[in-house]
C-alpha cells in the first residue's frame, strides 16, 4: 500500500459525510416547506368553512381530513428510510422520538373520519391539526444532523499478539492472507477506475471484507484481530443507501482502510506462527516459469499460488466425468481466453489465470461458502479484465449464464 492511501481514504471519507449530511438537510428543508404549505391551506379554514345553518362544508371537512391525516402518518426522520443517522432538537436528546403524535392528535383524526361534524368538532379539530403542522414545520427546520453519519474508522493497528487455532498451519494461513490480499489490490483498482464496471464492485468489495474476516477469524486465535478489520470496513453498508452520493468510492475507500490493516496483520504473521511453536517461516512461495496450465503457453510468469492454476485442467476432468460438460466448456474457453490474448501482460496474465483456478474451485464444489466468495471476487476480477479483452470478453458473453451463478 502506498504512503499516506488510509489517510487519503479518511479524507475522503470525510468529505462524503459532509455531502451526506447537506443532503439530509435539503430534504429536512423540503419537509419544513411541506408543513407550512398545509399550515397555509388550513388557516382560511376559520373563516370559510361553514354554510346552511353553520354546519361545516363538506369540501371543507374534506380539507380538515386529509391535513389531520398527513399530520399522523408517516413523519420520521427525513431520509430515515436511506440512511440511518443521529438527530436532536433544541438540546433534545440525539434519537428522542419527536415526530411521535400525540393520542390527542390520533383521536382527532377518527373524529374528523367518522360521521358529520358539528362546528365545535370541526374548530377543535381544526386547531390541533394547525399546531400539529406548525410544530411539524419547526421540527423539521430546526433538526440537528449528529455527525458523523457515515463510518470515519481512525487509524487502526492490529493487536500484537495472537497465536494460530489447532489444526492451523502457518504457511498456509499466509498464503490465503496473499490471496486476499491480491485480491483487494485488483478490487481497488477497478474501483479507482472508474470503470462502467464499476458499480458491481460494491457487492465484491462486501464480499471481500466478509470472506478476509472469516480468514482472520479462523486462522488466528487472537478474535480482536478479525474485529479490527471489520471495524474498518463495517461502513460499506452504506453503499447500498441512495443518500451516499459516491458508493463505489465509499467502498473503495473502506477497502483501502481493510487493505492496509491486512498489510499490517500480514507483516505480523511470523511472530504469530513463531508463538505457537511452528517457527520461523518464509513468505509465501512464488513459483517461476511453467506451471502446468491447460496446454499453457505461459512461461517465466509468476503465480502466487501455482497449485491452483496446475488444478483447473484436473477440475475440468472430473467435471467432465460428473456430467457437468457446459461448465467444463465455459471454464475450458475462459482459461483459453486468458492464456491467449496477448495484450495480457505476463504478470496480468498469471493473475487472471488464479482468478480461472477460484472459479473452477467453486465450480468442484459448489457447497463451500467461501469457495463460492473467493469465485465471486475472481469473477469481478475477470469481468474487468474484459473491459480490454475482446477474446475474455467474448467467453464471458458465451457462457454467461453457465458462469453467472458465481458473479
Amino acid at each position: 500500500m502506498e504512503a499516506g492511501a488510509g489517510d487519503a481514504a479518511r479524507r475522503f471519507l470525510r468529505q462524503e459525510d459532509e455531502l451526506v449530511r447537506r443532503r439530509l438537510y435539503g430534504l429536512m428543508a423540503g419537509r419544513a416547506q411541506e408543513a407550512r404549505e398545509v399550515v397555509d391551506a388550513l388557516r382560511p379554514l376559520r373563516r370559510n368553512a361553514t354554510g346552511f345553518l353553520g354546519r361545516p362544508k363538506p369540501e371543507a371537512v374534506n380539507a380538515l381530513r386529509i391535513a389531520c391525516r398527513w399530520g399522523v402518518e408517516g413523519h420520521v426522520p427525513p431520509g430515515a428510510d436511506a440512511i440511518g443517522y443521529r438527530y436532536a432538537f433544541r438540546g433534545s436528546a440525539p434519537g428522542a422520538p419527536l415526530f411521535a403524535p400525540s393520542a390527542a392528535d390520533r383521536e382527532r383524526l377518527t373524529r374528523v373520519s367518522h360521521g358529520r361534524l358539528t362546528r365545535e368538532d370541526f374548530d377543535r379539530a381544526l386547531t390541533g391539526a394547525l399546531h400539529r403542522a406548525q410544530w411539524l414545520a419547526e421540527l423539521y427546520s430546526g433538526l440537528t444532523v449528529e455527525q458523523p453519519v457515515l463510518d470515519v474508522p481512525e487509524a487502526l493497528d492490529p493487536p500484537r499478539h495472537g497465536r494460530l487455532r489447532d489444526g492451523i498451519v502457518g504457511r498456509a494461513l499466509r498464503e490465503e492472507i496473499a490471496e486476499q490480499l491480491a485480491a483487494g489490490h485488483a478490487l481497488r483498482r477497478t474501483a479507482a477506475d472508474g470503470q462502467p464496471t464499476a458499480p458491481a464492485i460494491v457487492p465484491a468489495i462486501r464480499a471481500w471484507a466478509g470472506a478476509t474476516t472469516a480468514v482472520l477469524d479462523h486462522g488466528l486465535t487472537n478474535p480482536r484481530i478479525g474485529q479490527g478489520l471489520r471495524q474498518l470496513t463495517d461502513g460499506l453498508r452504506y453503499c447500498r443507501r441512495q443518500a451516499v452520493p459516491h458508493p463505489v468510492a465509499v467502498a473503495g475507500a473502506h477497502l483501502t482502510l481493510g487493505l492496509e490493516y491486512l498489510e499490517k496483520v500480514d507483516k505480523q504473521m511470523p511472530d504469530h506462527i513463531e508463538a505457537s511453536g511452528q517457527g520461523p517461516q518464509p513468505a509465501p512461495v512464488t513459483v517461476h516459469g511453467n506451471v502446468g496450465a491447460i496446454n499453457s503457453e505461459v512461461v517465466n510468469s509468476q503465480f502466487a499460488v501455482a497449485g491452483a492454476v496446475r488444478d483447473i485442467a484436473v477440475t475440468i476432468d472430473a467435471l467432465d466425468r460428473d456430467g457437468r460438460r457446459e461448465t467444463a466448456s465455459a471454464l475450458r474457453e475462459l482459461t483459453a481466453a486468458v492464456q491467449q490474448d496477448r495484450s495480457f501482460a505476463e504478470d496480468q496474465r498469471a493473475r487472471l489465470l488464479d482468478h480461472v483456478a477460484d472459479v473452477a474451485e467453486a465450480a468442484d464444489d459448489p457447497g463451500r461458502p467461501r469457495a463460492l466468495t473467493r469465485a465471486r471476487l475472481a469473477m469481478a476480477a475477470l469481468t474487468t479484465a474484459a473491459a480490454g479483452s475482446t477474446q475474455l470478453a467474448q467467453a464471458l458473453t458465451t457462457w454467461h449464464d453457465t458462469l453467472n451463478r458465481f458473479s
